[in-house]
């Protein structure tokens, strides 16, 4: 099998396995970890899988755990006070603090055999527990992995896998129709009307994990773009006529080619804290300029819009569709076009924005990781791609104590609730959609699309 990647992170699930992992569906479930207790508030302890080896045949102990979160993993260090290895197969970890979201955490992190300095191969490289192992690799070119035989689970049904780098949509798309390649990621383009008729192609959706949002500056004075005066978005009812001035139509179905889906929150809905009484509001102009009237902006005013336009045709397109129905209720919206690393600079790191369009992929099943990033106030820790200084002092509240609850029914009416706050009472963003992602197949490939996007080559199959 041949497959096109462009990260790292394609590859570490098919040679790495994890304590615990998610499910295509985003809940948590056993790997090396078979179970697991809380024996109080502060203790993890876990019950680790026996007969497991990894690829240079030895075998898995807690003591390979222990290994990996002290010398690869950084930031347990201010999380975990203490790890105790009880014997071979059961290990416990003390927290500093109730930390419920440990298991989440150590679904992202592969285990690493444990060796000395005598145990050690000279230039041994990748060696995990998972189905594949790393047999040859030329940076940015290509990594071939073979099955391996001595694999714990299920044996996977391809033997031979080989992970492309191919940068270019078209070289893609080339090497699918060729047959060259098997499964191809592949990013929205014009071609996408044409590749959905054919027959040689199949597209694979994943279930809707990325989220687009127009954000505000919210402070009333002092604002990057209205130093001298007031800034029009601190106040909800501009923010609100703004929400309900938007056709989402337009935009799913231009484009993003009909392959998104609206949305009224920061999460999806495979996520920890979705909150499913959060309604959009509806699109209505009357009500939008009515909103502008009472806010006293009954002619409108100028903005400017921070967008990633550069190597992202669609985002360009969204932002100019959005300047075009904000201009029917009398904002007047300049599109300030920067790449990635400029609009991660300017609007999550410097903060100096009045209006931005951004978008993220999911990368946790746990919506504490979102809630702490945009909806705390800004500090130390939290509040990193909070660009509009919200602050709301009941929603802190409640993210310090979801951070600590571990009754997880108790925890998510905590997320739930502050996400409420945030997206209705106050209006701190307008969420936009969830694009659907896709990969392209040859049409003898069969697999089930994850929500965490990855490719687990031991569940694909030939038809």
């Amino acid at each position: 099998m041949n497959i096109t990647y462009n990260n790292y992170w394609t590859l570490i699930p098919n040679i790495y396995n994890n304590l615990v992992e998610y499910d295509e569906q985003f809940r948590i479930i056993p790997s090396l970890a078979i179970a697991w207790n809380n024996p109080d508030s502060l203790t993890w302890r876990f019950y680790l899988r026996q007969g497991v080896k990894f690829h240079d045949g030895n075998h898995f102990t807690a003591e390979d755990v222990r290994y990996s979160i002290n010398t690869f993993y950084s930031g347990f260090e201010s999380i975990i006070s203490e790890i105790i290895i009880l014997d071979n197969y059961t290990i416990e970890f003390k927290t500093f603090e109730p930390t419920p979201t440990l298991l989440d955490r150590f679904a992202h992190m592969g285990i690493i055999f444990y060796h000395n300095s005598t145990q050690q191969p000279e230039g041994q490289t990748l060696v995990g527990t998972g189905p594949y192992r790393l047999v040859d690799y030329k940076i940015n070119n290509f990594t071939k992995l073979e099955r391996f035989d001595e694999y714990w689970g299920e044996p996977p049904e391809i033997k031979t896998v080989i992970f492309q780098a191919i940068e270019d949509n078209n070289e893609r798309l080339s090497a699918l129709r060729s047959g060259v390649i098997d499964i191809a990621e592949y990013n929205i383009d014009d071609k996408i009307d044409y590749i959905l008729h054919e027959k040689n192609i199949t597209l694979v959706k994943y279930p809707p994990l990325s989220t687009y949002i127009i954000g505000f500056d919210l402070r009333e004075n002092g604002s990057y773009g209205f130093p001298d005066g007031q800034n029009p978005t601190a106040d909800i009812r501009i923010r609100k006529a703004i929400y309900q001035a938007i056709n989402l139509t337009p935009l799913i179905n231009g484009p993003f080619k009909g392959l998104a889906i609206p949305t009224a929150q920061l999460v999806t809905p495979y996520v920890f804290g979705y909150n499913p009484a959060i309604q959009r509001l509806p699109y209505n102009i009357t009500e939008s300029k009515q909103l502008l009237a009472e806010a006293g902006y009954e002619d409108g005013f100028d903005i400017v819009m921070d967008c990633i336009t550069e190597g992202f045709e669609y985002n360009a397109e969204n932002c100019y569709l959005i300047t075009k129905q904000l201009a029917k209720v009398g904002i007047h919206v300049t599109m300030n076009n920067l790449s990635m690393t400029e609009f991660n600079h300017k609007v999550l790191h410097e903060r100096n924005t009045s209006m931005y369009l951004y978008g993220w992929g999911e990368i946790s099943m746990d919506g504490s990781w979102i809630y702490d990033l945009f909806i705390r106030s800004v500090g130390d820790s939290y509040g990193s791609q909070n660009s509009g200084y919200y602050s709301n002092a009941e929603v802190d509240r409640l993210g310090i104590a979801a951070s600590h609850e571990m009754d997880p029914y108790e925890r998510l009416h905590m997320l739930q609730e502050g996400f409420r706050i945030a997206l209705v009472d106050d209006i701190v963003v307008v969420p936009l959609f969830s694009q659907i992602l896709f990969t392209l197949t040859a049409p003898d490939v069969k697999f089930i699309p994850r929500a965490d996007l990855r490719v687990i080559v031991k569940d694909i199959q030939f038809t």
